[in-house]
């Protein structure tokens, strides 16, 4: 019993030392587009300037990371506003998870 409870205090020191890890912003650089019928197109920028296309719509502003959260910054009708999601990067495909919205996953075009 007591080497279970030291795997699992292993196990769980491994996972939260994965999560706390950083993630390279560099990697999320370039265009991605939605798929399973997503009409989403992303443009991340080395600048940390994005260009976010759904369907007619068209919003750009700036973005930042930090650990596994992406912050989009934008301004709607003057008034600024902010989109927070957390990330996922597995294969050229990056999932964006939210509170507000449906999981989204989109695949890297470039």
């Amino acid at each position: 019993m007591m080497n279970v409870n030291k795997w699992l205090i292993v196990a769980s020191l491994m996972l939260m030392a994965d999560s706390a890890m950083a993630v390279d912003k560099s990697k999320l650089y370039g265009q991605w587009k939605g798929i399973s019928g997503s009409s989403i197109k992303i443009h991340f920028k080395k600048d940390m300037r994005y260009v976010y296309q759904y369907k007619m719509l068209t919003f750009s502003g700036k973005w930042s990371v930090s650990n596994n959260d992406i912050t989009l910054n934008y301004k709607v009708l003057g008034s600024q506003r902010k989109k927070r999601a957390s990330f996922s990067l597995n294969r050229g495909f990056l999932t964006l998870r939210s509170n507000e919205h449906a999981n989204v996953v989109l695949k890297k075009v470039n």
